[in-house]
């Protein structure tokens, strides 16, 4: 190794290595979980356990991870400097690279063979996938456990789509983010690609329902995630999953790491190519307008203007968020065997289905974004130097986001989904299997997750202010909300509390006819919710006020 490839490979290990650990807690985090949660419930299901963590880690990981790659020189300011070195930009973005998919990926497979050994020790068990489409269901229990070889079989195969999928999403977004100039346009765009990235694995569902059996096992050449899903069901004491993954697996997986080492050469070349050639960039010809630039508004007074101002700003990120929410709704709908009365319709109607968890993750996607921008040093120092109270200011933006969050995400599933609340239990929409898993609007819904959704927005917020990143932000609302909810249906007698407990306890009695708001656990947790949401909100208020520019 000669001496300038020593200096990057240390260089990239002193700016990874804080996020590896924390890649790596994450991981180690979730197998302790995985252990303890099946040592005391005894489903027999760690594969598909450590698999959904995997998911839901790189989620998130992989976000802030290619914005570091792709743009922190950029943002630092050190490019320039970079490029002045006696080494080409391309050979810098290969270092950059591989490091960013280390620090990811390697903590999947460090907590892949802690969970192999416990498996191979008979520690902990697990029981066969899902077999010729047919769920097994709350029947799992009778399945008679793997060999300790097919059960490391099982999780090499878990592990290898995990990883492969989370590089696939990583390398996408750092080619985006390649010639971008902020590193929360990266973070805004890897948001949305995040939480579509599970759409693909709708479309392998539907290509078995139209018998292209062919095609399903290799639609995993573009998109690996598609080739494991992971079906959840819950019996009242804990949760568990089954397995369906493709027939094909380990070509298919080579075919896209062939396909992802061409990305990672396209990024070599594009990388810090935007930053040199700004002055010589043509200007376009024409350009999209602005949401909202081409309404008049009478600005007759400050607050008036503010509301104006902040509409514009969180407005357009809750559009974002509803276009998604209608997106998978209606991937759900084609995927399922149940049309009747239109696709359209149904899509509209059961766009509560989708909304429930869109909302969860695009409330903190609006608290951070609009926050974020206002709290850099250049706007800081601006609304600072203004004749307005950061206080009044604070409140404002912070109800005006809130009013657009639950007006559009939840305001506009209840507006949709209305009729469904007056319908007869015989109507065909009521009457069928589709409808039954809680994809239609409900009293339910509406008593819930709002206030869930209102809980998440003000806990970004509170990350936002408190550490001035939008990002990091984001990411501490949703571990908040991940880890509280693992923590409490692992213990038991607690898992009562867990709010989609109370959910889904609220929503099997309205289907009998019952619908009490007084019991389930209701008023407590929700209670609670609800103050964490007026705490978090004052103690970024109080926050902001202590903020220097």
């Amino acid at each position: 190794m000669d001496l300038e490839l020593q200096s990057l490979v240390w260089k990239e290990w002193r700016e990874r290595r804080r996020t590896f650990f924390v890649c790596l807690a994450w991981i180690l985090c979730g197998v302790v979980y995985v252990t303890i949660y099946e040592l005391v419930s005894g489903y027999r299901t760690p594969v598909a356990r450590f698999g959904s963590i995997c998911m839901v880690y790189s989620m998130f990981m992989t976000v802030f991870l290619a914005m570091r790659v792709c743009l922190s020189e950029v943002t630092q300011g050190t490019l320039p400097f970079t490029s002045s070195l006696p080494i080409t930009l391309s050979r810098v973005a290969v270092i950059r690279l591989v490091g960013g998919i280390i620090s990811l990926v390697g903590p999947i497979f460090l907590g892949s063979m802690i969970l192999a050994l416990l498996l191979a020790l008979g520690i902990l068990e697990q029981v066969p996938q899902r077999r010729d489409g047919y769920p097994s269901g709350f029947s799992i229990g009778e399945l008679t456990s793997l060999t300790p070889a097919a059960g490391l079989i099982l999780l090499a195969k878990i592990t290898s789509v995990a990883s492969v999928s989370a590089t696939a999403l990583f390398m996408v977004l750092v080619l985006a983010g390649a010639r971008r100039r902020q590193e929360s346009h990266i973070g805004f765009l890897g948001a949305a690609i995040s939480f579509a990235w599970i759409l693909p694995t709708e479309a392998r569902v539907m290509l078995s329902r139209a018998g292209l059996f062919y095609l399903e096992d290799w639609i995993g050449v573009l998109f690996p995630q598609s080739m494991v899903i992971s079906y959840g069901y819950g019996d009242g004491v804990g949760r568990f999953s089954d397995l369906d993954i493709s027939n094909r697996i380990w070509l298919p997986l080579c075919l896209n790491v062939l396909m992802l080492c061409g990305l990672g050469y396209w990024f070599t070349q594009r990388y810090g190519t935007r930053s040199l050639d700004l002055t010589g960039r043509k200007k376009r010809r024409c350009s999209w307008p602005l949401f909202f630039s081409w309404i008049s508004f009478p600005h007759r007074g400050q607050y008036f203007s503010l509301t104006w101002i902040n509409l514009r700003q969180s407005v357009p990120l809750a559009l974002a968020g509803l276009a998604l929410a209608c997106l998978m709704s209606f991937a759900n709908i084609l995927t399922s065997s149940y049309t009747e009365g239109g696709t359209i319709q149904l899509t509209v109607y059961s766009l509560s289905s989708a909304m429930w968890i869109i909302g969860i993750l695009w409330a903190t996607v609006v608290g951070s974004g609009i926050f974020a921008a206002e709290l850099t040093p250049g706007l800081g120092h601006f609304w600072m130097s203004r004749p307005l109270k950061m206080n009044h200011w604070f409140w404002l933006k912070y109800l005006v986001g809130l009013f657009a969050v639950l007006t559009v995400l939840d305001g506009t599933t209840i507006l949709l989904g209305w009729n469904m609340l007056s319908r007869s239990p015989l109507d065909p929409y009521i009457n069928n299997q589709y409808i039954h898993d809680r994809n239609l609007l409900s009293w339910s819904y509406i008593a819930c997750f709002p206030v869930l959704h209102a809980m998440m927005y003000s806990l970004a917020v509170l990350g936002v202010c408190w550490w001035k990143k939008p990002v990091r932000g984001a990411v501490m609302a949703l571990a908040i909300f991940f880890i509280s909810t693992m923590v409490i249906e692992s213990i038991p007698g607690i898992m009562e509390f867990d709010p989609m407990y109370v959910y889904n306890n609220l929503f099997t009695a309205e289907s009998q006819g019952q619908f009490d708001l007084s019991g389930n656990h209701f008023p407590p947790v929700f209670g609670t919710i609800s103050a964490i949401t007026v705490l978090t909100a004052y103690l970024a208020s109080r926050k902001v006020k202590q903020l220097e520019f």
